[in-house]
């Protein structure tokens, strides 16, 4: 690797960005990949040395406010004009040879397609990975439900300063308990002023349209390859991108070069190898799991940028690994078009409370109607565990759930025992009946897998704030003393229930600290409003379309 050249490069209003330029050994000039983060370019060193000893000049560069660049640091707000301004500026020098890929995970893979929007010249593809798409279904509110713990540790740690603060002298789970923007800051000692702005757009309005990726990928004419795992909190970005830029893509090529890559992972764990990336939750998922992610990512970029076919034409157009069976799957698109759907109705009667309910799960409908109620009180709202959750909360990914079953406001109903293996793969869906006497409130609820010996692990997590069922730009309360439907969008899975498992759905309304507890009250987060106690109700039977939608491959 040749010495690093550092630089500043050029956006609009005079701001200047630190960006250093890593070249292989050779005069070039080379194909040429840009990595832009608010994690500081110089924890890239290593990353680069492995882009420069296969022959690729290296690009990092600090996001605008962050670390040696200029200006302001407002979290995903001049992604597109900065992205494009570092596109022009590469394409230009001497040693890029005009052919440029974007690469990057987290935000190094949100920063990509506003980057990429802008149909540059010389820009061949993409890699973004564990990135989401729409911000405000996807990472600050998952489906209008305020995202707490994503808000609070995210924006602390890395969009309240030019560098990081010191964070020791606290913990999170001290500012979870706290009231708002105001008070974190007292307690923390530094104020995030993104913080009031994510709680108080407190529905789809044009700030969360204009950052909003899912409108912006219709305007990809590039090749991108799509990372995630089924343990992350992005993952649905994943799926979003590539199926939005397949079907919309501006060219040809974007459309059918889109690659979509999914393994049994989190979102810290994705680039792992070794142990720490095959074990996650409470699951070991076999060394098979140990995919290095990275290899794909460079076998996608040679052949894009150096027209190097090392393999990657042999490759299918979607991977997943199928957990239960802990193997990779090949399939020639998402969702699979050989899964069917597969209806699991809710039933009861009327008393689906705690693991001790009489809930179960039909695929032959109800048919009687009964109702299963329980109180929601967000003074003692149920904690966070397990599923597809950010770092700093416990317990993450596929984690026993029987800890929460003595709870009273959490409902559960379960299969009988499964006489066959059940392959699931693809989006799963949850419609449901509700009522509630308050004006709003939330529904939250887990796909699980109990297995022969009584542990209920956690598979999927769906959520809804009730407001936003029918519009994210029109919120509207719930009617009162009247059942109304809403969906959940359950998220994505490959998996096969094994035989003498039971499929187990449970239901509440509230996650925390994953979730902000919802005051039941059409208040914006954080508000000075009292906090009300609802009692919430699942509606199913005759008349009631309540139920789980499985996409099944026989």
């Amino acid at each position: 690797m040749q010495t690093l050249l550092c630089r500043q490069v050029p956006a609009e209003d005079s701001v200047n960005l630190a960006t250093d330029v890593y070249l292989p050994d050779g005069p070039g000039p080379f194909p040429t990949v840009i990595v832009r983060t608010p994690y500081h370019r110089v924890g890239l060193q290593g990353t680069a040395q492995q882009f420069t000893q296969r022959g690729y000049a290296f690009v990092a560069q600090d996001c605008r406010g962050k670390y040696d660049s200029d200006g302001l640091f407002v979290p995903l707000v001049d992604e597109a004009r900065d992205g494009q301004a570092t596109l022009d500026w590469t394409a230009n020098q001497r040693w890029c040879n005009g052919q440029i890929g974007l690469w990057g995970r987290s935000y190094l893979g949100i920063v990509q397609v506003p980057a990429a929007s802008g149909g540059h010249e010389a820009l061949r593809c993409i890699a973004p990975s564990v990135a989401p798409g729409s911000f405000f279904r996807h990472w600050i509110r998952y489906d209008g439900c305020f995202a707490l713990g994503n808000a609070i540790r995210w924006s602390l740690t890395h969009a309240s300063c030019r560098n990081q603060p010191p964070m020791a002298h606290f913990s999170w789970e001290e500012l979870n308990q706290l009231a708002n923007p105001e008070a974190i800051a007292g307690h923390v000692g530094f104020e995030t002023p993104i913080l009031l702005d994510w709680a108080t757009h407190n529905c789809y309005d044009d700030y969360w349209e204009s950052i909003d990726q899912s409108l912006m990928q219709p305007d990809i004419s590039v090749p991108g390859f799509h990372a995630g795992g089924w343990f992350d909190h992005l993952t649905r970005g994943q799926f979003e991108a590539y199926r939005n830029i397949r079907d919309k893509g501006r060219t040809e090529s974007a459309q059918s070069e889109q690659r979509l890559l999914i393994g049994p992972w989190g979102h810290g764990n994705i680039g792992n190898t070794g142990p720490t990336h095959y074990r996650y939750g409470d699951w070991d998922f076999g060394t098979e799991a140990d995919l290095p992610v990275l290899a794909h990512e460079l076998q996608f970029l040679d052949f894009h940028l150096k027209a190097l076919d090392n393999g990657y034409t042999c490759q299918p157009p979607v991977k997943v690994f199928l957990m239960g069976e802990n193997r990779w799957i090949s399939l020639q698109d998402w969702p699979p078009p050989e899964a069917t759907p597969q209806s699991w109705y809710l039933k009861s009667d009327g008393s689906a409370n705690m693991q001790t309910g009489d809930g179960v799960l039909t695929q032959e409908p109800p048919d009687n109607s009964s109702t299963d109620s329980y109180v929601y009180n967000p003074q003692d709202p149920v904690p966070t565990h397990g599923g597809p959750i950010y770092w700093g909360m416990e317990h993450l990914g596929p984690v026993d759930q029987r800890p929460l079953f003595d709870r009273p406001d959490v409902l559960f109903y379960r299969s009988e025992k499964l006489e066959l293996p059940l392959t699931v793969v693809g989006e799963i869906t949850l419609n449901l009946c509700v009522s509630s006497d308050a004006a709003d409130t939330d529904f939250v609820a887990k796909l699980c897998v109990e297995d022969p010996s009584g542990t209920m692990t956690c598979l999927t997590i769906g959520s809804l704030r009730c407001r936003y069922r029918d519009s994210w730009t029109d919120p509207q309360p719930l009617p009162s003393g009247s059942i109304t439907q809403i969906q959940l969008q359950m998220g994505q899975i490959g998996y096969v229930f094994p035989t003498g498992s039971r499929i187990c759905l449970l239901i509440t309304s509230s996650d925390f600290p994953r979730i902000l507890p919802h005051p039941n009250t059409l208040a914006p987060p954080w508000s000075n409003t009292e906090q009300v106690t609802a009692r919430n109700a699942i509606h199913h039977g005759r008349g009631n379309l309540t139920r789980l939608t499985l996409p099944v491959i026989e």
